[in-house]
């Protein structure tokens, strides 16, 4: 399920309760005005534009056009005519009248239904030695050399009973076997020696198994309730049930090679860093790199949703994120952003923000 990107916006949520599919995919495009989106007037446009820079700044540089599925073709010119108005917007005001300037808004549909699902992912965090022994005995792996030419490879199960055992793979060892399978779920994330030094750990490769859904697993044979699976929920079940633990993340055959990042924020498919709360992953066959997006859904939250209606930036991708209307929310690391990615999965609309040199390319 996995696609490249140096993190993976594989949305926590679905990836462990699985994912229905219906109709075939449609992408349609209706013309709005920006008076049409939701707190528009209120939102912090310079803030916006701060990500969508980094974006652009990275595809302008590119020789072939962006391109989608859908035909949106935009060319390293254009890409550099908007990088150079961005970079001379000094306010809040400024950075409004930009995106109205240079873009028209359409809200993306996918067969006529303009509401989809969004979910979120995060940066997880776990503890680890460079070195095997005590509790931190269950290691993440470099890629073989030899997995580009070996798909179907080891599964999950063949390479945890040792299957790779010997051949000095091991990047760091971790203490904690569950939240390492949500690492790899998520296919990035932190981890913290000893001494306080974090390795930041990044995809590197899968293993070309097909991604099973442990969530869906539990539900259909009873280990949780069918309405009460999420991330939070099948964690409790696996610390609690350590004997059973490992051979049910075992079904998984999928399994992600990993390698360690040397940039100190996390990158995503297009090599752009990515903001917490403005970067989204999207189907790239349908939503080009690195164009706005405005979305509106709600936040999970203890008392209940609250609205979210803010402009984004597309800068990942994921192997669960497939329609387009759908989008995975970049929350970053920490507490507060392993809830939000935990329990996230709200529907919403959002609009694309298009060029209007190239608008004519719309359906």
């Amino acid at each position: 399920m996995f696609t490249r990107g140096f993190i993976f916006a594989v949305c926590l949520t679905l990836a462990i309760t699985g994912c229905s599919f219906g109709p075939q995919d449609h992408f349609e495009a209706r013309t709005l005005k920006f008076e049409d989106l939701k707190d528009w007037p209120r939102e912090d446009h310079m803030a916006a534009l701060e990500v969508f820079k980094n974006s652009c700044q990275i595809l302008s540089q590119k020789s072939r056009p962006t391109t989608s599925g859908s035909d949106i073709n935009i060319t390293s010119i254009l890409w550099n005519s908007l990088c150079n108005d961005a970079y001379i917007v000094n306010n809040k005001l400024q950075a409004r009248e930009f995106f109205e300037r240079r873009f028209v808004p359409y809200r993306i549909a996918n067969n006529g239904k303009e509401k989809g699902l969004f979910t979120g992912y995060y940066e997880p965090v776990l503890y680890g030695s460079l070195h095997k022994g005590g509790d931190f005995k269950y290691p993440l792996y470099a890629a073989p050399a030899e997995l580009k030419n070996q798909k179907p490879y080891y599964t999950r199960e063949e390479i945890e009973r040792g299957k790779l055992n010997n051949r000095r793979l091991e990047i760091v060892w971790v203490d904690d076997p569950v939240m390492l399978f949500f690492m790899q779920i998520q296919g990035s994330g932190r981890v913290r020696l000893k001494n306080g030094r974090e390795l930041r750990i990044g995809y590197a490769d899968q293993n070309g198994h097909p991604y099973v859904s442990l969530g869906k697993i539990m539900g259909d044979e009873g280990y949780l309730p069918k309405d009460g699976i999420n991330f939070f929920t099948i964690r409790q079940w696996l610390y609690e049930h350590p004997a059973q633990a490992i051979a049910l993340m075992q079904r998984n055959p999928s399994y992600v090679f990993f390698k360690v990042i040397d940039k100190p924020v996390v990158v995503g498919a297009i090599g752009a860093p990515l903001t917490p709360r403005r970067s989204i992953a999207i189907d790239s066959k349908y939503i080009p790199y690195g164009l706005p997006v405005y979305m509106e859904t709600e936040l999970p939250g203890q008392f209940g949703a609250t609205p979210f209606n803010r402009l984004m930036v597309a800068q990942d991708t994921g192997g669960a994120i497939r329609s387009p209307v759908r989008a995975d929310i970049f929350f970053g690391a920490g507490d507060e952003a392993e809830y939000l990615a935990g329990y996230m999965k709200n529907y919403g609309v959002y609009s694309l923000l298009v060029p209007k040199e190239i608008v004519s390319q719309l359906p």
